[in-house]
Parts: C-alpha cells; sequence; structure tokens
C-alpha cells in the first residue's frame, strides 16, 4: 500500500474503483468457512479497491484496500458494509478526499454508503441502481423527463463476455466491441432513506444520465445514471464523469489477472483462513502483472526502461528466447516475458496464464542473478592460523 500511496503522490487526482468478485471453487469434500452453491462449488467474495490514474491512461497504480466475505443471497445489513469499510480505509491512508474519486457500480447505491461520502467531502461516481422514489417522482422517470440530452460523443465499448448466473447475464449482458454514440444530460436531486419519512434526514445529489439512443437492434444500448459529487453543468463536466466512470472497467480487468493469470480458483487449500492468505498473497502479483499488460498496451513504443528496471532488463536479454535489445520497446519486453511462460509469437497476443508464468520465471531467474552478483562481490572471507 505504501508504494501504491507513492506513486499516487505525482498526480492530482486518483481514481479509487471498488469492486467485488466471486471466488469459486469445485470440490466433492468441501472447504470450511465457504458458501455452497450447485455442482459441488463453493465460493467466497473478494472486494477490491484499486488506485487508477485519472489522466486517461487508466494505469493501475496498485491496491489499496482487500478484504474477503462469506456471500449471502439475502440482502445482508453487514455484508453490504463492505463499500463503507473500504472508503473509510482508504480515507484513512492520507491521501487528500479532494484528490481522490471513488468509483462504484450498482451494489454500491446504498443510502448509508452515499452519505458517508458526503460526509467525509470526498469526490464519487457510483453507478444508480434503485428507481428511488422523488418529490417529482420516480428517479429514472423524472431523469428522462428533466435531463433532456444536452451532448454527444461516440465511444468505443469493449467488448464482453457472457458472466455465469441468469441474473448477471441481465445486468451485463454479453456483447462484441463496437462504436456507440452517447448522449449525456445532467439534473440535480434529492433522495431520503425512508420516502415516508423525509424528516429523517436529505441527500442532495447530482446525476449525469448516459444513454444509447440508437443501439444495435440486436444489443441492450447503454443506460447509466450516476451519481457525483462533481458540478455537471457544462458537456465537459458531465464527460468527464462518464469518462471517470468507464475507468471503473479497470479493476475488472484486475480480477481476471486474479483469477486466470495468478490461478486463486484452482488453489488447493482446504479453508477460507488458507485461501484469504492466498488472496493476499496473489493480490500484488495480480497487480504487477496487469500493470505490466497495461503500459505496453497503452505505450507500445516506450522504452523497456518504463516497465522494467536495469537488473530485470538485463536477465530478460539474457534469458529471452526471443532476439532482444537492451533498448528494445515495451511491447517487445512483455512478448519476450510471455515467451519465458510458454507463449508462442504466432499465438497472437500473450494471454494472462502466459504473462503470469513468465512473470514468476524471470522473478526466479532475477533472484539467482542477484545471488550470484552478491557472492561474486562479496568480501573473501579472513583466514586465521590454527
Amino acid at each position: 500500500v505504501r508504494q501504491t500511496l507513492k506513486r499516487a503522490a505525482s498526480q492530482d487526482v486518483t481514481l479509487i474503483a471498488h469492486d467485488s468478485s466471486v471466488i469459486s471453487f469445485k470440490s466433492e469434500t468441501g472447504r470450511d468457512g465457504l458458501v455452497g452453491e450447485a455442482g459441488l462449488k463453493q465460493r467466497f467474495l473478494a472486494h477490491c479497491s484499486l488506485a487508477i490514474r485519472a489522466d486517461g491512461s487508466h494505469r493501475p497504480e496498485g491496491v489499496v484496500a482487500l478484504s474477503y466475505h462469506r456471500p449471502v443471497k439475502t440482502k445482508n445489513a453487514a455484508l453490504q458494509h463492505r463499500w463503507s469499510a473500504h472508503i473509510e480505509e482508504t480515507h484513512s491512508l492520507g491521501m487528500s478526499p479532494k484528490a481522490v474519486v471513488h468509483l462504484m457500480d450498482r451494489e454500491a447505491d446504498d443510502y448509508d454508503v452515499l452519505q458517508l461520502l458526503l460526509r467525509l467531502g470526498t469526490r464519487f461516481v457510483v453507478r444508480v441502481q434503485h428507481n428511488r422514489r422523488l418529490a417529482q417522482g420516480k428517479l429514472r422517470d423524472v431523469l428522462e423527463q428533466e435531463a433532456s440530452g444536452q451532448a454527444s460523443r461516440a465511444v468505443r465499448l469493449s467488448r464482453r463476455g457472457g458472466k455465469q448466473g441468469s441474473k448477471q447475464r441481465r445486468i451485463h449482458p454479453p456483447r462484441d466491441e463496437r462504436m456507440a454514440s452517447l448522449l449525456v444530460a445532467s439534473s440535480s436531486v434529492k433522495i431520503t432513506k425512508d420516502p415516508r419519512r423525509p424528516s429523517e434526514g436529505t441527500l442532495k445529489l447530482n446525476v449525469v444520465r448516459v444513454w444509447e439512443p440508437e443501439p444495435p437492434e440486436d444489443e441492450k444500448g447503454i443506460e447509466w445514471p450516476l451519481y457525483t459529487s462533481e458540478p455537471v453543468d457544462t458537456p465537459e463536466q458531465m464527460f468527464q464523469v462518464v469518462d471517470w466512470y468507464r475507468a471503473h472497467w479497470c479493476i475488472e480487468e484486475y480480477f481476471k489477472a486474479l483469477k486466470q493469470a495468478c490461478g486463486m480458483e484452482k488453489r488447493q487449500l482446504g479453508d477460507l483462513h488458507a485461501l484469504a492468505n492466498a488472496l493476499a498473497l496473489l493480490a500484488p502479483i495480480a497487480w504487477k502483472i496487469l500493470w505490466l499488460k497495461s503500459e505496453a498496451r497503452a505505450r507500445p513504443d516506450e522504452p523497456a526502461t518504463k516497465l522494467l528496471d536495469k537488473d530485470e532488463l538485463e536477465v530478460l536479454v539474457a534469458a529471452s528466447g526471443i532476439p532482444l535489445a537492451r533498448d528494445c520497446t515495451t511491447e517487445k519486453a512483455l512478448l519476450a516475458i510471455a515467451s519465458l511462460g510458454g507463449h508462442l509469437k504466432h499465438n497472437g497476443s500473450p494471454g494472462w496464464l502466459v504473462l503470469h508464468r513468465g512473470y514468476r520465471e524471470l522473478a526466479t531467474l532475477l533472484m539467482g542473478w542477484q545471488l550470484r552478483r552478491s557472492i561474486e562481490t562479496a568480501q573473501p572471507a579472513e583466514e586465521y592460523d590454527q
């Protein structure tokens, strides 16, 4: 966490994306502490807070909070508290509330969470889930009637595979990568914890509505209502909120690195406590692999010294199964790391698994190289007369 804060300190604004992912295991014997589900599977919930650059690069800076939970099917106050707990934990790290923007998806649409964000004076973008009853009517009706389209922009939507479970498929249906023409509009609303008791407290929030008026015939159009602390008076301000929210996908990539690259769901450990320890050990490794992949993708022609330190690059050049110069690019360095993990050039872009294998091999070789150097440079032991 200290290293993450050090990296974030160079930025005026840091995005903190919060999200959860189900970690699932198939076992015939069962593991203590996990929740059972159909098909001999058991699971627990990993909740993560990932720091991301706000400069448009979506560069992951590191994990600032991590916890694990037993998921339940019905709404549970203790489980819902994980959102507030991570907000408070990141707030306690000492970053200025004005230098942090919290990004959260639909599950965080909770009165207590929103109230906490306002009380701490921090910045946020939270996707709306509940169609709350307002003084003017239902929230979505109010947005459609009062927040007419004020600006439009074409954006590229990333490919999204089908998520497991019928509920998740309804919320996040599969789609191919495509361009979309989006409209944005804004409004201000007041929400209460209980519409029947408005005297108990009211929160005043800005809302940005993002939608796709003409989606492809076979796909569901984009519809993102977003609560935010930010001013939303101009198209530039509204699209700033939208762009920040779109950075939330980075934490989804992080969970892919954790599961597919680090094999979190393949760990043969007997109980939740042991699995939680494995989660803590793998979390920074998953970030490193995501960071390597993100840097090489965003800046493929930059020198590899932006990706690796001097020792790492020297070992990689010596050990690589493909020709590699010391002044190579980040893209070529990433391919060389993947080749250590068994990646073949004609197989296209390297996947998560070969990147993890390659990075693990590089780390092992580096350890041996540094040990050999320390032996060679050590002072010879003094000889004593017997």
